[in-house]
C-alpha cells in the first residue's frame, strides 16, 4: 500500500507513519508539510491513500480534497470536526480527530484495506454490463436496467427497474469513475442513469419509478450534461 501523509506538523506526520508501520501492509510512505507541494506531487504521482490534515499553509486541505482523483482514498486527520459531514461527499474512508489514537487509526486502515482488497470490485467486460464481486458472489449489473445508485451508510445500493437491489462497499466517488458516461452524480447520495430520466421539476428529478433530489452543488453539472430545447 502506497501512502501519502499531508500535515503541517512534522510530529503528527511521524506519529501517523509510526502507527502505520506497526499496523503493517505499507510498502511506501511519504510525508509532506504544505499544501502546494502536495498538490504538485499528486498531479504526477498516485497513492492508494492520502492521510490529509485540513489546515495547511498555502493550499488548504479542503481544496486539496476537491482536487484529488476519484481513485485516491482519503483518511482525514484533523483537530477540526466542522467538515465532518461534508467530507463524505468525497472519497473519504474515515475522519480522525486529533490527537490521533492508534486503535482508531488501525480501524480506519482496516476499513481501507477491506475496500482495496476484499471489498466489491467492478470489471467492465461488456459495454452494457459491469461485474460486481461481493464476497464469493459475482453479480452481473445490467446497466440498461440500472436506474440509480444510492449511498446507504457504508454501502451503495444498485437499484433496478425489474430486479432486487445489489449492495456494494464501493463509494459513490469510486463508482463515478467506473461507470460509463450516461451515469451522473446528482446528489451526495445518488448517481442516476441519465437514460432513465422522465422529467425534471425544480430541484427534483423523476425517474421511471421514483423521484430524487438534486443537490445544490450538482445542479450546474446536470444542466451541462443534458441538452434542453426551449419551446
Amino acid at each position: 500500500m502506497k501512502c501519502l501523509i499531508i500535515d503541517d506538523d512534522p510530529l503528527a506526520c511521524d506519529l501517523v507513519e509510526s502507527y502505520l508501520q506497526q499496523i503493517g501492509g505499507v510498502d511506501y510512505c511519504l510525508k509532506i508539510n504544505d499544501g502546494a507541494t502536495a498538490f504538485h506531487l499528486l498531479a504526477t504521482e498516485t497513492f492508494d491513500v492520502v492521510f490529509l490534515d485540513l489546515h495547511l499553509p498555502g493550499i488548504d486541505g479542503i481544496s486539496l480534497l476537491k482536487s484529488l482523483p476519484s481513485n485516491c482514498a482519503v483518511i482525514i486527520i484533523s483537530a477540526d470536526s466542522n467538515f465532518g459531514a461534508q467530507s463524505y461527499d468525497f472519497n473519504v474512508i474515515d475522519y480522525l480527530l486529533k490527537p490521533i489514537d492508534f486503535s482508531r487509526l488501525a480501524k480506519a486502515v482496516g476499513r481501507l484495506k477491506s475496500r482495496l482488497h476484499e471489498g466489491a470490485q467492478l470489471s467492465s467486460n461488456e459495454e452494457d454490463a459491469l461485474f460486481l464481486k461481493d464476497s464469493n458472489t459475482i453479480h452481473r449489473i445490467d446497466l440498461s436496467k440500472l436506474q440509480y445508485i444510492e449511498a446507504q451508510g457504508n454501502y451503495a445500493a444498485f437499484i433496478f427497474s425489474d430486479a432486487k437491489p445489489v449492495m456494494t462497499l464501493l463509494t459513490l466517488q469510486k463508482l463515478t469513475s467506473l461507470l460509463p458516461s450516461n451515469f451522473l452524480r446528482i446528489h451526495r447520495s445518488y448517481i442516476i442513469n441519465l437514460r432513465k430520466i422522465r422529467h425534471i421539476e425544480g430541484s427534483r428529478l423523476h425517474l421511471q419509478s421514483i423521484h430524487l433530489p438534486i443537490g445544490k452543488s450538482y445542479r450546474q453539472i446536470l444542466q451541462d450534461r443534458i441538452q434542453v430545447i426551449n419551446s
